[in-house]
This record gives structure tokens, C-alpha cells and sequence, in this order.
């Protein structure tokens, strides 16, 4: 995600290994570009199917989400991919990223302005691309992406986590760890119920 670290991810994964999935956590370089970004995560794929990994699978928290797309999109990776899931992704941008740019233009990364509703690299990027399955889960409580919406994905299944759960109470920063979530994301990974 934007400038965050790995540590929330670190739940996820480890459900993720309980199954049996070989699991990495790609740092991809904090709030630069969401392209550079992109590298990364291809070079990380690139690596487990050099080591033998028939197909990746891509979670995406965040603006990892974005990246994800970038990779399948603009680095043409979708085939490699069988599944790519985004938790809370601004898919559509941010209004939180436009006024970031708006109030501090200078101070505001590459990725900020990059996130920014209807900027160039959202305005150009596909929504989904043919090959993987998409899942976009969102929640209705978010305080990051905003509106919450921006995180549905076209062409994509498309999972609020209030539909599942009515009363869910799950913040932006709670998407990688909520039991709920973790559920939902081992589910649209193709894996049986925790």
C-alpha cells in the first residue's frame, strides 16, 4: 500500500501458509511511482515462476491494488496471473490524493498525484484484463479510499464487506487483518474456509 509497511500483511500471509501456499510479501518502495512499483512486483513473480510456480496469484492491499493492475495491464503479466485480488483499492482514485495535491503540490509523491481521481495514469490504465480472475473487496467504511466506491473494479467480483456481514465494523487499515477479510480473500485465492 502508500507508504505503508508490511507488518499489517504479515496475518494474511501467514493464514495464506496455514493452507499450504508458498507466500511472499513484495515491499515495493513506499509512495514513489505506482510504475516503478509495478517492476517490482514483476520481477518478484518472475522469480517464484523461475522457481517453478506454474502461476501467480496477486493480492493487492490499497494502492497495491493499482499496482497490481499496472502489472497485468501496462507490463502485459495478466497471463502469468490466475487470480488478482485488491483490498480497498482506489481503483477510480482518491479524494484524499487530491487534496493532498491541492493543499501541498510539492511535497505530494509520485504515487499521491498518481492516485488522484481521473489522473492520467488511472484515465489510461484497464480496469481488469483477460486472464486472471478478479476480486475487488472493499469496505464501506473507509476513510482512505474515498469515496469507498473507488475501490469497485469492472469486470471484477466485486465483494463490500457489509453485503457478507451487515454489521461489519472495518476500516481501511483493518482490510488486511479482520477475520472477515482474511476469510474473503482465502476464498477469492481459491482456498477452502479457514
Amino acid at each position: 500500500g502508500y507508504g505503508g509497511g508490511t507488518r499489517e500483511l504479515e496475518l494474511l500471509a501467514t493464514a495464506l501458509r496455514a493452507t499450504g501456499r508458498d507466500v511472499v510479501i513484495v515491499r515495493t518502495g513506499g509512495p514513489g511511482d505506482l510504475r516503478e512499483q509495478a517492476a517490482t512486483l514483476e520481477r518478484a513473480a518472475d522469480a517464484r515462476l523461475a522457481a517453478g510456480a506454474p502461476s501467480v496469484d496477486v493480492i493487492g492491499y490499497s494502492s497495491g491494488g493499482v499496482v497490481a493492475r499496472i502489472w497485468a495491464d501496462e507490463l502485459g503479466r495478466a497471463g502469468v496471473a490466475r487470480r488478482i485480488v485488491t483490498l480497498g483499492s482506489p481503483h477510480h482514485g482518491t479524494d484524499v490524493a487530491r487534496l493532498g495535491a491541492a493543499i501541498a503540490p510539492g511535497a505530494c509523491p509520485d504515487a499521491c498525484r498518481q492516485l488522484v481521481p481521473d489522473s492520467e495514469l488511472l484515465a489510461d490504465l484497464a480496469e481488469t484484463v483477460p486472464g486472471p480472475l478478479w476480486t475487488a473487496v472493499w469496505t464501506a467504511q473507509d476513510a482512505v479510499v474515498t469515496p469507498p466506491e473507488s475501490a469497485v473494479l469492472d469486470g471484477a467480483v466485486n465483494v463490500r464487506v457489509q453485503d457478507v456481514c451487515g454489521d461489519a465494523q472495518i476500516s481501511h487499515g483493518q482490510l488486511p487483518t479482520a477475520p472477515l477479510v482474511v476469510g474473503l480473500v482465502a476464498l477469492a485465492s481459491g482456498i477452502e474456509p479457514l
